[in-house]
């Protein structure tokens, strides 16, 4: 968190109702002396997010002016009862740590939900009907155990930022991005971290004719997929995910040598961009030839994995 995060923030009539602006300020864990009057917290201390009890959800009654909450310990029981309660009060919640939580059902009764944030699930094997949250514009959750199908995700057709995925456990992964498509027009932002994708597909991805922003690993496809990707995407849409390849943050040392640069693609290597400059060359000629390719003739499909 910056500094400028740290500062006592405003207070006053004016900031009583104040509403998310997006995800990133959804999970922002602001210290005490910080915490702006519209972001409730209920978290417990266990490192396992512990278990709120029905009289500690009950007290958020005395912060009438929040809109926004970060909550741990939640069971299906205590969900329940939060949203039958304080339902039409929040509409942005942070659920962090609710590993308990098995249906996600209840935050159907949350019809003004614009925010929804999840960090770490064991039990719910599936979200909920999107339907039911129309103004619902930003969605992210991680380490999800048992959910393997986006199904649900093909009537969030409000949403405009979306985030899924492993962020502690390489364990998520996903049967298809099909459903992702329904999204065309309104996701402008997309980024997700999966242990596979079952059916190899990237294909998808290409009918989100809104996305600006696209960020995945490239492991998970070939590097042929990739430049297919970059061909049919939108033009306005900035990704490095789709270049040829990826300069890291913090280079690796292998055997003494610094890498700094991961190749696109699935088995692509890691590699110097100073002395390995020859080979990188041949990468990207290779890839930029293959997206030509795509981009002249638009019956071409990419080879799968």
């Amino acid at each position: 968190m910056g500094r400028q995060g740290l500062r006592a923030p405003p207070t006053g009539p004016a900031m009583t109702q104040r509403q998310v602006a997006d995800l990133r300020e959804l999970r922002t864990h602001y210290r005490p002396d910080s915490r702006p009057p519209w972001h409730a917290v209920l978290v417990q201390q266990p490192l396992n997010g512990g278990k709120v009890s029905i009289a500690q959800i009950d007290s958020l009654a005395e912060h009438p002016q929040a809109t926004a909450l970060t909550i741990s310990g939640l069971e299906d029981k205590s969900l329940a009862h939060f949203v039958s309660r304080f339902g039409g009060q929040f509409t942005a919640v942070h659920f962090w740590k609710c590993p308990r939580v098995a249906d996600l059902s209840p935050l159907e009764g949350m019809s003004k939900l614009t925010h929804v944030a999840f960090y770490w699930n064991q039990r719910a094997t599936r979200l909920w009907n999107f339907a039911r949250t129309p103004a619902l514009r930003g969605l992210h959750f991680d380490d999800f155990a048992k959910l393997g199908r986006l199904d649900d995700l093909a009537a969030a057709t409000s949403l405009e930022t979306l985030v899924f995925g492993n962020a502690v456990w390489n364990k998520f992964a996903v049967e298809t991005l099909e459903p992702l498509t329904a999204l065309g027009r309104s996701l402008q932002h997309l980024t997700f971290n999966a242990k596979s994708v079952a059916d190899g597909r990237i294909e998808p991805l290409a009918r989100l004719a809104a996305l600006t922003t696209l960020d995945f690993p490239s492991h998970l496809v070939t590097t042929e997929q990739i430049a297919w990707l970059r061909a049919r995407a939108p033009a306005a849409l900035a990704s490095e995910a789709l270049e040829p390849f990826r300069r890291l943050r913090s280079p690796l040392m292998r055997r003494g040598k610094p890498l700094d640069v991961l190749v696109a693609g699935k088995g692509k290597p890691f590699l110097s961009s100073q002395t390995d400059a020859a080979k990188l060359a041949r990468y990207v000629e290779s890839f930029e030839q293959a997206r030509a390719r795509f981009a002249a003739d638009s019956s071409l499909e990419p080879t799968a994995l």
